[in-house]
């Protein structure tokens, strides 16, 4: 079959290389749009018949945001806590408007859908992009990677604002690589309210605008009226809002991360931590799960070809590849040297993106075997069909995980919300606020101070689990078996420090459970543990007590 991907790499300024102006590239576009479609179908096959529709336990964390406030008018976690827990702004606006659109009902279908068309549009980009500056078997190998592997598949089956963010920024760099400098300011202005991370892609918009129209005359561009107000304008108009309607600027999500100081997050705490922490942000998120020498050899492998891209790069790189690479240093830098890398596969679509755009050249500088082999069409189709299949392992592996937080979560929230409504004083502490939160109207208070400031002072001080729902004035508990069992729970430490902390749990009515999920309702605090409470503590907790009973009035 014909295709366009097969015409020169340097069409004419201004022409769409997989246009239709011809019957060539008519037939060229057919193809173009078979590997999008082909790529749009797997994922939705993988959320219809494999996950169940069923997304990562943090999307629901939005979407609890985005329903109160299509159907409360407030933005926020908990009615009448002015708290904004989201790191993406711009996704929770967009959640936001889904669900006025299409109710409780059909939300998570509609996110579901709206990443699978975002991603979409994002690969179109770059593989425009990429055909026209490396070459039709660049441009594949792009298809073929972005569409199938399963780092980018898994991402868009999770419900999180990953597609918006990559899209955002694949049409910033694309503007930017074509002169078109308010463009990617507006693009850019957008970027960075849609995840703070966002101004990791400066280094590359800078260099590809400078090496289009002069770093002069990128500076005269980016100071114009219109330029600014494209660029500073959305992130102005959101520290605008945030301060009106929560008093701060920064997500509350951001404040809990940066205060964890757990040494999971520390990726400078050890060598071998820093060393995988580059598997994890770059195609292989999850490598922890590997057997030791199995991920000691797939990180070894990716370093190997970060360093063989680096070395094409130098050689013979285009300005689109360069600067995709110098923001993959920044990025992979940012999060080693800052908060570390996790086994979030979120954090690992940015970087392997700018990888994957890095590595196009490669098709056109190796030896004459190697590029006659990676010029032919099928090298890119069975490279697909191999990555699509591990896909597709991917996906089975991680849906008994995100069943069990459904069915577990989900069954306790059920039971709490068949007691009818909430009274003015009932709290939930929970650690995993997604599912369970999305599915009850109860407030919670956040383990992880996500959405729950009033946790942070008491998480810093190392309290135990118990303490916390003490000092808290929790009304139920929700834990796992395994906590009670090891005595240890995420992001806190121990689930009680002492024996009466222990007995005392012990006498929590068990009233529902479900998987290895179980919701407690606890018994009042001990007047021993009240009177030894600090007074800072136990002044907020009268002054919440008031402003309740006021509330009542």
């Amino acid at each position: 079959m014909s295709s366009a991907l097969d015409a020169t790499a340097r069409p004419p300024r201004g022409r769409d290389p997989l246009g239709h102006g011809s019957a060539q590239a008519a037939l060229g576009a057919r193809e173009f749009a078979l590997w999008l479609g082909l790529g749009a179908l797997l994922r939705v096959a993988l959320a219809v018949l494999v996950t169940g529709g069923v997304l990562v336990d943090d999307a629901y964390i939005t979407l609890r945001y985005a329903l109160n406030g299509a159907e409360h008018g407030a933005l926020v976690y908990n009615l009448g806590e002015p708290v904004f827990g989201v790191t993406s702004p711009l996704w929770g606006f967009v959640t936001m408007a889904l669900a006025w659109a299409f109710g409780r009902a059909g939300l998570e279908a509609a996110v579901l859908g709206l990443g699978v068309a975002l991603w979409t549009l994002c690969v179109r980009r770059a593989a425009l992009i990429t055909c026209e500056a490396a070459g039709p078997a660049a441009a594949r190998g792009v298809l073929a990677v972005l569409l199938f592997a399963p780092v980018f598949v898994d991402n868009q089956l999770l419900g999180m604002e990953t597609p918006l963010v990559a899209w955002l920024a694949v049409e910033a760099l694309a503007a930017a690589r074509a002169g078109r400098i308010r463009g990617a300011a507006a693009w850019t202005g957008l970027l960075v309210v849609a995840r703070p991370e966002g101004v990791l892609f400066a280094p590359a918009l800078v260099l590809l605008g400078s090496a289009r129209s002069g770093a002069r005359a990128l500076a005269r561009e980016l100071t114009r009226p219109a330029e600014l107000l494209l660029l500073l304008g959305p992130g102005l108009a959101w520290i605008a809002f945030a301060l009106h309607r929560y008093g701060a600027v920064l997500p509350q999500s951001m404040l809990a991360k940066s205060g964890w100081n757990s040494a999971h997050y520390d990726a400078l705490a050890s060598l071998e931590n820093a060393w995988f922490g580059v598997a994890r942000l770059t195609f292989a998120p999850f490598v922890d799960y590997l057997p030791s020498a199995g991920a000691h050899a797939l990180t070894a492998s990716i370093v190997m070809l970060v360093a063989a891209v680096a070395a094409v790069n130098v050689r013979g790189g285009t300005a689109w590849s360069r600067a995709a690479l110098l923001t993959y240093g920044v990025y992979i830098g940012f999060y080693l040297a800052g908060k570390g890398a996790t086994e979030a596969s979120w954090y690992a679509v940015p970087s392997s993106l700018l990888l994957t755009v890095a590595a196009s050249p490669v098709a056109a500088s190796s030896g004459s075997v190697g590029r006659a082999l990676l010029q032919h069409r099928a090298t890119a189709v069975v490279c697909a069909g191999l990555l699509a299949a591990a896909s597709c392992v991917y996906a089975q592996r991680r849906a008994p995980l995100l069943a069990s937080y459904e069915e577990g979560y989900g069954a306790c929230a059920d039971a709490l919300e068949a007691l009818g409504p909430p009274t003015a004083d009932e709290r939930v502490l929970v650690g995993e606020i997604g599912v369970f939160g999305y599915r009850t109207s109860r407030r919670l208070i956040d383990v992880g101070a996500l959405v729950s400031p009033e946790v942070l002072p008491v998480k810093n001080r190392g309290v135990s689990l118990v303490a916390m729902a003490r000092e808290l004035d929790a009304t139920w508990l929700v834990v796992s078996d395994i906590a009670l069992e090891r005595n240890h729970y995420p992001s806190v430490g121990r689930v009680w420090a002492t024996p009466e902390e222990r007995s005392w749990l012990e006498s929590a009515e068990l009233f529902a459970r479900s998987r290895d999920k179980q919701l407690l309702r606890l018994a009042p605090r001990p007047r021993s543990h009240e009177s030894s409470a600090n007074p800072a503590t136990r002044t907020a907790a009268l002054e919440r007590s008031h402003a309740r009973r006021a509330a009542q009035r």
